[in-house]
């Protein structure tokens, strides 16, 4: 794992080297998209992940068969499991926005 990190950041130093002096200029892009989509992505999944929610729970409550009920029970379980996943992971790499830039520029 740590010759990935190696790897991603000499690609990095090699970006900013190609910049002349302005080696962290290279990562700004980066931590600006980040610091101004990462809140309104994390709106978007929790307001999709909702939506989501209550079509299935909908469809759950009014499906007849236990076999059709097992199967939307299943996409709600899975939909709610992927969703607070992609909330999660987009909420660390907020999160961690600031160390990374700094990391990417020693």
């Amino acid at each position: 794992m740590n010759k990935i990190f190696s790897v991603l950041g000499n690609m990095i130093n090699l970006l900013g080297a190609g910049a002349g002096t302005q080696g962290a200029a290279a990562v700004d892009p980066i931590y600006n998209a980040i610091s101004t989509i990462g809140p309104y992505a994390m709106g978007v999944v929790l307001a999709l992940g909702l939506i989501y929610g209550v079509i299935l729970g909908y469809k759950f409550t009014q499906a007849e068969g236990s076999d059709e009920k097992k199967t939307l029970q299943k996409a709600l379980i899975n939909g709610i499991i992927g969703f607070v996943t992609i909330f999660i992971l987009i909420a660390i790499l907020y999160a961690i926005r600031g160390p990374l830039v700094d990391w990417m520029n020693s």
